[in-house]
């Protein structure tokens, strides 16, 4: 993190800013240095660091209150989930490194599940809010130290709530302490224009869609670094 971007320094605003920025620049120039899939897992794990640093700067300046968030509270693994390529492929090559063969060939199979259920859902003109997320087991994150950034923002002081946000699609409030979900989304964004920066598709994707490509299509990974528009169809809108 740079020198700047220290306790008092900066407003939460600036801090937030800075953030967006120091990932841009960091993805930049692991792309510059490389196109290989090792270069998206080293911009996902930077902004996992730049996030994880900018909140503790955020909670010194503005204290959040007592959350609930807790293992086994998994109201937030029922929403859909915004994410990018290079977190994508961090989360596929973490389970490929961490499953056998057979539990790999059942997540793969849930994963593929739960894409079908989305977009039947997304063709009907039904909400997608509500339906576990795949990594999900036993009620908590089997990839917990890859997840997303916004998957990382996601907070509540209140389980209750979070329960009524979920089957409310959306429609009631979540008491949740907004810089951790703003610094997040800040460094998810700086992430996306730093890919745009650097030619290649700096876009959202959705994290069910993305992960059944990233398992199912060889080279998925190789591919969208050499420019294919290999994870298009999981374009989050």
């Amino acid at each position: 993190m740079e020198q700047s971007m220290v306790p008092g320094a900066a407003s939460l605003a600036d801090l937030e800013w800075r953030a967006r920025e120091s990932e841009r620049l960091r993805t930049n120039q692991a792309l510059s240095q490389g196109r290989a899939p090792l270069a998206l897992i080293n911009i996902a794990n930077c902004g996992t660091r730049i996030a994880e640093e900018a909140l503790q700067h955020a909670t010194q300046a503005q204290p959040p209150p007592p959350l609930a968030c807790k293992q086994g509270c998994d109201w937030c693994c029922h929403l859909t989930v915004g994410t990018s390529i290079p977190e994508v492929v961090r989360i596929a090559e973490y389970l490929r490194q961490s499953l056998s063969a057979e539990e790999l060939g059942a997540l793969r199979e849930r994963v593929r599940r739960l894409d079908e259920q989305r977009r039947e859902r997304r063709a009907a003109g039904r909400n997608e809010a509500g339906l576990p997320c795949a990594l999900l087991r036993d009620h908590r994150c089997s990839v917990y130290p890859v997840r997303p950034l916004m998957c990382r923002g996601m907070n509540s002081s209140d389980s209750a709530e979070c329960e009524r946000f979920v089957e409310s699609s959306g429609q009631t409030p979540l008491p949740l302490y907004a810089p951790q979900l703003r610094l997040a989304a800040f460094v998810l964004d700086g992430m996306l224009a730093g890919l745009s920066n650097s030619g290649l598709a700096g876009e959202r994707v959705e994290l069910t869609a993305a992960l059944r490509i990233a398992l199912e299509v060889p080279n998925a990974a190789e591919r969208f670094v050499a420019g294919e528009p290999v994870f298009a169809a999981a374009r989050f809108d």
